[in-house]
């Protein structure tokens, strides 16, 4: 084996030898077999060395050629490039600011104008008749037909009635007068009243910002004024209610509760209006007879002994605005203990005729004791037969 091997190397040694051989030097001295295995085997050695060298360096490259090398990778399909297109840019949004969603508008809704007569604490007095008028708008998206009802909510009701119908058609946009007849109390003081409206289906509303709240009629009594008549020693005006009222129905509540044309009726104010728009500054009995041939009012007063000098005084006009007023005044007296009623005198008056003022001196009377009747007849019909007498009383100048 060693032989073998020294053979091997002494092959390889001479292989090196000529190859190098241009290399060496042509006048050396000869090498001795011992030199020539020594050297043969550092060649040897120096041989492994740089092979295994070489077989390192080589498996280093090998492995960084490995690692650097990507993996090799199915080739891809080629794919269809899309064609250009223009893709709009959206235009930048201008904020648009929030605008208040509108409030829908209810059916029936009203907005109160204002009080056309009756101030809130106008001064009444005990009996006096009025007329309350509220004006009001429709401020709703319902037209208001005549089936439309002002309606009477609470407090006081002053003898008006339950509800009065809408007089027209009140479409959206459009106002009406909304009046109610009333009477004012007997006792002194103050008085509320409240109104609302009903629509044909019975729903109610008012006025004011939900439109639920009443209108109201706001009054304040006081005590009657005396006659202005410093000479008066009895006003049948202050105490018409002392007489007992009658017409051909029978006898009649005083004060009554409004005009009525067909039974009759007495009501006070102190605030008449004459027929020419003159208004008055005394308190006035509005007598109304009743309807049909032979209609009439009459009033019998207190028994009393009549005085030297007493009169009986009063200016005779029908009520204004009232053009169908035609009748007949008359002032009666009957002695105590007798029904028979006789004649002071009478006035037929027909509405736009001056006015009367009317004196009746009492003389053939003084000493007795005595009932004064006042009484309104009509002449064939009681429409608009408001006759008024202002300032009735018995006089003693």
């Amino acid at each position: 084996m060693k032989n073998r091997l020294i053979t091997l190397m002494t092959a390889v040694l001479i292989l090196t030898l000529t190859l190098t051989a241009c290399n060496l030097p042509i006048a050396k001295p000869p090498i001795d077999e011992g030199q020539i295995e020594t050297i043969a085997a550092a060649t040897v050695s120096a041989l492994f060395t740089q092979s295994a060298y070489q077989t390192q360096l080589a498996q280093m490259t090998q492995e960084a050629l490995i690692s650097s090398t990507p993996e090799p990778t199915s080739t891809p399909y080629p794919t269809v490039t899309p064609e250009f297109t223009y893709t709009p840019v959206p235009p930048t949004l201008t904020p648009i600011p929030p605008t208040a969603t509108p409030i829908p508008i209810p059916c029936n809704a009203a907005k109160f104008e204002g009080d056309i007569t009756i101030k809130d604490w106008s001064v009444l007095f005990p009996g006096d008749e009025f007329t309350k008028t509220w004006r009001v708008k429709n401020v709703g998206s319902c037209s208001w037909t005549k089936d439309y009802r002002i309606y009477f909510h609470g407090g006081d009701q002053l003898d008006a009635p339950d509800a009065v119908a809408f007089s027209k058609v009140v479409n959206p946009g459009e106002s009406i007068n909304l009046s109610v007849d009333m009477v004012a109390p007997n006792e002194m003081g103050k008085y509320t009243g409240s109104w609302l409206l009903k629509a044909a289906n019975g729903t109610a509303f008012g006025v004011g910002f939900n439109y639920n709240i009443p209108m109201t009629v706001n009054i304040k009594i006081e005590d009657v004024p005396d006659s202005k008549d410093p000479n008066t020693v009895y006003d049948m005006v202050k105490n018409y209610c002392d007489a007992v009222w009658r017409t051909t129905v029978g006898v009649i509540d005083c004060p009554g509760t409004g005009v009525d044309f067909k039974n009759g009726s007495i009501t006070r104010t102190y605030n008449p209006i004459l027929e020419n728009g003159y208004r008055e500054d005394e308190g006035a009995l509005i007598t109304v007879p009743s309807k049909g041939e032979g209609g009439y009012i009459e009033g019998r007063f207190p028994k009393r002994t009549i005085k030297s000098g007493d009169t009986f005084a009063a200016l005779l006009s029908c009520a204004n605005q009232q053009t169908d007023c035609l009748v007949t005044y008359e002032l009666l007296y009957s002695v105590a203990g007798s029904n028979e009623k006789i004649s002071l005198g009478n006035w037929t008056r027909e509405y736009g005729d001056p006015k009367v003022k009317v004196y009746v001196d009492l003389f053939d009377l003084v000493g007795q004791q005595v009932n004064l009747y006042l009484m309104v007849t009509n002449e064939g019909s009681s429409a608009e037969d408001m006759a008024m007498w202002v300032a009735a009383r018995i006089t003693r100048p």
